[in-house]
């Protein structure tokens, strides 16, 4: 009855919603590409391949749930070269980037509306043997055909915040029998998430702690290269240095203010600025000439007695510069949006101070802040007295970074475990 009430409503909201589909395809221009997949219209030689079967469905919302599939659908390959995908994903820029790198043996369509009646053949000629949903990618007519087809289901990479955990229990009576019934298993990024899933129904069997794969990042030699090059121009590694990544607008700015006020204190302090566009390089140039502040740049460097800015204006370049530092702040986390990765001076083993804009990053900032392995500020005045701190005090740095290494340590291997899991479920399913 609840699935029948979804489909029949589903098409109204899908006559409402339609004027916002046509504004953002003419915005968006590439988003009229391919459009009429999502209603099941391939071309002919797409639905030949697609009939082909032996498939396994990886559905991916966007951008970051489609670099997550191509990682898992790469991994699992490599552990079965037999294993070929159809991924599905929802936006242009998704489409794009799958069309983009998928995998071998792979072949990308878009995700097709969730109506019953159109969705059943699209079904039928995919035939799918698995079902791979990145994060919750979950709808209830194309679980339900997964459910009477006996096809398992996976959701990998699996993500439930505590917001979302308390609303699904709230219509747990229109969930379960809609969602958590006709799932095989989650394979859940942390034990707090695992807990979560449980709690709202989910077998203990059924949820399987195996980390996340955008977060498992193997160990990579660390290159020393720019430590040198620094020590070269008369910039020593016993000197602190506070470094700025992937800053946006606004943010050289702030950075340069809590580098003079504390320079006082720290008289040989080093601050190295690395803006996310290197275009940028003329407007922080003339931040610091207004200042006063001697500076050079990377690409002339030009190092005096007093220089004590460098503006990194290279590309392809900031894992390396992240081990000339002492403290690093991220980008776009206090005058931007969504924040930078913090994964590389993480791994680099460094203390990171973050703003508080990370939603990109969500998850795992709240998980680094509650373990202490990274500091959040909330505005300048903050970022002054964190920075002080751990310039002060060595043993705090120590901390975070053994704390910080914790955390992503649980995340290593995550993208092995996962299709390991997958495929072994799936030979008894």
């Amino acid at each position: 009855m609840l699935l029948f009430l979804y489909n029949l409503l589903l098409p109204l909201f899908l006559l409402v919603s339609l004027p916002f589909y046509l504004r953002r395809m003419i915005r968006r221009g590439g988003y009229a590409r391919n459009f009429f997949q999502r209603f099941g219209f391939f071309s002919y030689r797409l639905r030949s391949e697609l009939g082909q079967g032996e498939w396994s469905w990886v559905r991916a919302v966007s951008v970051g749930e489609v670099l997550v599939a191509i990682r898992l659908i790469e991994e699992l390959r490599r552990q079965n070269p037999a294993f070929r995908a159809v991924i599905s994903t929802t936006t242009s820029t998704g489409y794009q980037l799958a069309l983009d790198r998928a995998p071998e043996g792979s072949r990308v369509i878009y995700s097709p509306i969730d109506f019953y009646p159109l969705l059943r053949p699209i079904w039928h000629l995919i035939r799918p043997q698995t079902v791979i949903l990145i994060d919750s990618d979950l709808w209830p007519s194309f679980l339900a055909i997964a459910h009477q087809e006996k096809t398992p289901v996976f959701v990998a990479n699996a993500r439930l915040s505590r917001r979302s955990e308390a609303r699904y229990l709230r219509f747990q009576r229109f969930t379960k029998p809609l969602f958590w019934d006709r799932l095989s298993a989650i394979l859940s990024q942390d034990p707090h998430d695992a807990q979560r899933w449980t709690r709202l129904g989910l077998r203990s069997d059924q949820v399987i702690l195996t980390g996340s794969i955008k977060y498992d990042t193997g160990d990579a030699p660390a290159n020393f290269r720019f430590v040198d090059w620094l020590g070269n121009h008369g910039i020593g590694p016993g000197r602190p240095c506070l470094l700025g990544g992937s800053l946006h607008p606004g943010e050289e700015a702030l950075l340069v203010q809590v580098f003079r006020n504390l320079l006082p204190k720290f008289p040989g302090l080093f601050l190295i600025l690395v803006p996310r566009h290197f275009e940028r390089t003329p407007d922080v140039e003339k931040i610091l000439r207004e200042l006063s502040v001697p500076y050079t740049r990377r690409s002339e460097p030009t190092f005096q007695k007093d220089t004590s800015v460098l503006i990194v204006d290279s590309t392809g370049e900031l894992n390396d510069w992240y081990q000339t530092a002492t403290v690093v702040v991220i980008g776009k986390s206090f005058t931007g949006v969504g924040g930078q990765n913090p994964v590389e001076p993480l791994l680099a083993r460094k203390a990171v101070i973050c703003g508080p804009h990370m939603e990109n990053f969500k998850f795992l900032v709240e998980e680094l802040v509650r373990e202490k392995g990274i500091v959040q500020s909330a505005d300048e005045s903050g970022l002054a007295a964190a920075v002080e701190h751990l310039l002060i005090n060595s043993k705090a740095v120590s901390e975070l970074v053994a704390n910080s290494d914790r955390v992503l340590a649980q995340h290593r291997g995550a993208t092995t475990r996962a299709a390991k899991f997958i495929l072994e479920r799936r030979e008894r399913t």
